[in-house]
């Protein structure tokens, strides 16, 4: 029974992508599929294929031509069972009949070798198919006789071989004809269809397939059997081609060397792979955009070698200027390597920018070039990838433009606008992040009992110098919304417990809210009746003082106060410095 294929391997995209193919058996025939399917005769099809100008989508065979692929090797070894069984229903017969039309349409630089096997492997023909009529010639006259057995593993250990050598193509393939499972003579290297001596075998195309294009093709001539499991044991891009009968042989062994031919192709278009269109400006020095505006030279170039592109939608734009580029025509053709000139029109009038007083602009714009990149091939060959960038590359450097922009009533206005501007987003920090404060900061130790400073917040930036606990700092408030909608100021804290920076640390603090600073417990009671705390006492320097610690008996104790109970009291009052009236709240 037939075995299931392996899966091909991912990394043979290329491969894979060739067995998706279905064409003829020969170039002419190909020429003439392809020329009823665009309507045209083969020489119209080739004459109007012309990559400077649209026509019908270049056919397989005219791909082919361009390319050169007749000029590029490769290598089929080719496989024939002669054991007894081939002497039924004509199958000898019919595979020495398919043979000379597959070798004629092989191309002059392609490697053929041709083995024989049954109880062993023989070699029949190693070299070029410039004589396809004497290499069937060489082949057995028939197969047989009853009793020879079939050796496939043999066969496959010989074709390797082949392909092993030092001048091996780049693109191989084998092709086997059989008529039955591998059931070897006594004494042969491979007893079963299965072992170490297979799994040799497997490595050494596993090796092959690694700098080369390696596919199998296994065309079995039986109902019931075939070496497709076998072949595919060895080399995993196996193919099974099985023909409705050995009359149609012909036809699908054509359909093996086709595939091997979009394979070769496949490889020489992998060569271009992410080249595309280049564009580039000229000239260099500046132009003058005033009045009628100026001329330019766009060049686009195909970067590619063997493939030709089309650039399609093609224009192109001024970047960050209202201006406008014409002269480009919406379809453009390249041959591989080439390059077409094209004078385009630059008008309009250039952006004066933020500040668009009456002056003589001159800048490098940079210009894109819009359309999509494609190759007129791809339909032709829907079993090949072409990875052609879409898009157009390039250019690297802008034109160099010159214009007289501006006018005389903008200097006002620019000096205007600003200073407005930048007083009302003055007036806005100020009302933000420096608000003005009111309310008390109460100061205690964080842990353990201590001197209480209570210290009455007035100005936008008041200085923290609590007398009792000691150190300095300051303190600012910034407006906030909270989530409920109400609104309020939150402080922002800078303490140091010495009055140096080294030991300065900040901290935020929200109404009803406390903090600790360096050991320093910091309280935030806002005023919320909104009255005034008495005038802030200023320093020699203008500086906002903090006011001394009012009296206890000026505050009440609050629940929700920083300490679990009531407030520390105070110092004794001897111990403490003697404070105005005017100071209490």
């Amino acid at each position: 029974m037939n075995e299931p294929q392996p899966p091909p391997r991912p990394r043979r995209a290329r491969a894979r992508a060739a067995h998706r193919a279905a064409a003829g058996l020969a170039a002419l025939i190909l020429t003439a599929v392809t020329a009823v399917v665009s309507g045209t005769s083969p020489a119209a099809a080739r004459a109007a294929a012309g990559p400077a100008r649209e026509g019908p989508t270049p056919g397989r065979s005219e791909v082919y031509s361009e390319l050169g692929l007749d000029q590029v090797p490769g290598d089929y070894v080719v496989l024939v069972d002669v054991s007894g069984s081939m002497l039924d229903d004509g199958r000898y017969s019919s595979v020495r009949s398919a043979l000379l039309p597959f070798l004629k349409g092989l191309a002059p630089q392609d490697y053929v070798a041709l083995f024989t096997f049954g109880d062993k492997a023989e070699t029949v023909y190693l070299g070029h198919p410039t004589d396809p009529q004497d290499i069937i010639g060489r082949l057995p006259a028939q197969a047989g006789p009853s009793g020879v057995r079939t050796d496939i593993g043999a066969a496959l250990d010989r074709g390797l071989a082949e392909l092993e050598r030092p001048d091996a193509a780049e693109v191989g393939s084998v092709v086997m004809f059989t008529d039955g499972r591998h059931e070897p003579a006594a004494g042969s290297k491979y007893p079963k269809s299965q072992g170490p001596a297979w799994n040799a075998l497997r490595d050494r195309a596993e090796k092959l397939a690694g700098p080369h294009e390696l596919s199998a093709y296994s065309l079995p001539l039986a109902t019931d059997e075939s070496g497709t499991a076998q072949l595919a044991r060895v080399v995993r891009d196996t193919t099974e081609l099985r023909p409705d009968s050995v009359q149609n042989l012909a036809d699908y062994l054509g359909r093996a060397a086709e595939r091997t031919r979009a394979r070769k192709a496949a490889r020489l278009i992998a060569q271009d792979a992410g080249k595309g269109v280049v564009a580039t400006l000229s000239p260099t020095g500046a132009l003058d955009v005033g009045g009628a505006g100026a001329t330019a030279t766009l060049t686009l170039t195909a970067t590619t070698e063997r493939v030709p592109l089309t650039v399609t939608g093609l224009k192109a734009s001024l970047d960050g200027q209202p201006f406008t580029v014409t002269g480009l025509p919406d379809r453009v053709d390249l041959k591989p390597g080439t390059a077409r000139r094209f004078e385009v029109q630059v008008r309009g009038e250039p952006d004066a920018g933020v500040l668009p007083v009456r002056r003589t602009w001159e800048d490098e714009v940079g210009l894109t070039v819009h359309g999509r990149v494609a190759t007129p091939w791809a339909a032709g060959l829907d079993d090949v990838t072409f990875e052609v960038p879409a898009a157009v590359k390039g250019p690297e450097k802008g034109l160099r433009l010159r214009a007289e922009v501006g006018s005389p009533l903008a200097l006002p206005l620019l000096i205007g606008v600003p200073v407005v501007v930048l007083l009302a987003v003055l007036l806005l920090w100020l009302r933000r992040d420096r608000a003005v404060l009111s309310g008390v900061l109460i100061l205690s130790p964080a842990l353990g009992d201590g001197p209480l400073d209570r210290i009455v917040l007035r100005g936008r930036r008041p200085v923290l110098a609590p007398p009792q606990i000691g150190g300095s700092g300051r303190v600012h408030g910034r407006r906030f919304r909270a989530d409920d909608g109400t609104r309020g100021i939150v402080l922002h804290l800078r303490y140091s417990p010495d009055g140096t920076s080294a030991r300065s640390a900040d901290a935020v603090c929200r109404p009803d809210d406390t903090v600790v600073i360096n050991g320093i417990r910091f309280t935030y009671r806002p005023d919320r009746d909104g009255r005034a705390a008495g005038p802030v006492a200023r320093g020699a320097g203008g500086e906002p003082e903090p006011l001394p610690i009012p009296g206890p008996e000026a505050f009440a104790v609050e629940d929700d106060g920083p300490w679990p109970s009531a407030p520390p009291r105070p110092p004794a009052q001897r111990d403490r410095p003697p404070s105005p009236d005017r100071d209490r709240p």
